[in-house]
């Protein structure tokens, strides 16, 4: 293994998914319909939960999937040239998620699924984006993105949470946190079994979309970073939490706008 290669190829991944990561569509768009800038508005950033309360539940989907879609795009081109493309006497540099599993990495340069750092990235320019001065979002879409775009099973438990503490509490912010911190217990529990083999091959391949990603231990790390910078991001809410100030969802019962 080329440690070399490996720290390159690990601090490119993490500048790649930075760039896509900074993207931003709800600043052009609430600029170009509403004449306002999210981040003036509400909780002062330009996530998906605070252009839902601005302007609507319609917009809340829009922004979320392009936050969704600039999270796991970077993980998805990493993987693909990683895996896919010659580099080392017709080689990928990456072995593949089969491989992986069954220890077959002897003859590749790369030897643990490196792509994961891309994520990294794109949190960071989720939450400082390069493109408008650094102010971002709390990272939710990303957390939720990564889960909900690798696999469905991990986003089961990840719904039950969010959903459960939401329609108990109606607290928004509530929701998230509890969700990251269970998506951090189960994401750790399903590495170690799958990195144990106490998963076998073919569970594994099931509760993805297939044998794509291997979920060991990098996996969790990252998902570890992903729920821990969300819940300081959250660290206003979590005041008026405790202070009893925080502000519950109406439209569970009287379908207005999400307030927070």
């Amino acid at each position: 293994m080329n440690i070399l290669l490996n720290i390159l190829v690990a601090v490119l991944s993490l500048i790649f998914g930075y760039l896509i990561g900074s993207a931003n569509i709800s600043i052009p768009l609430g600029k170009l319909i509403f004449k306002q800038d999210p981040r003036d508005y509400g909780s002062h950033n330009c996530g998906a939960t605070n252009c839902g309360r601005i302007w609507g539940k319609k917009y809340f989907f829009i922004v979320f999937f392009f936050d969704v879609f600039k999270t796991v795009s970077p993980l998805y081109i990493c993987w693909a040239i990683l895996t896919f493309v010659p580099f080392n006497n017709g080689m990928p540099l990456l072995p593949n998620a089969l491989q992986m599993y069954n220890g077959e990495v002897g003859n590749y340069l790369i030897q643990w699924p490196i792509y994961w750092v891309a994520p990294i990235g794109s949190l960071l320019g989720g939450i400082f984006p390069l493109f408008t001065g650094f102010r971002g979002g709390k990272a939710v879409s990303n957390l939720s993105g990564l889960i909900l775009t690798t696999t469905w099973f991990m986003t089961i438990f990840g719904a039950i949470a969010f959903f459960g503490t939401l329609f108990k509490s109606k607290y928004v912010s509530l929701s998230s946190i509890v969700t990251g911190i269970v998506l951090f217990v189960c994401t750790w529990v399903y590495s170690s079994l799958i990195t144990f083999h106490v998963i076998p091959l073919e569970l594994m391949v099931i509760f993805q979309y297939g044998p794509l990603f291997y979920f060991n231990y990098v996996f969790a790390i990252v998902i570890t970073i992903q729920a821990t910078v969300m819940i300081i991001r959250h660290h206003e809410n979590i005041n008026r939490l405790r202070a009893g100030n925080e502000k519950k969802v109406k439209w569970i019962k009287s379908k207005e706008k999400v307030e927070n």
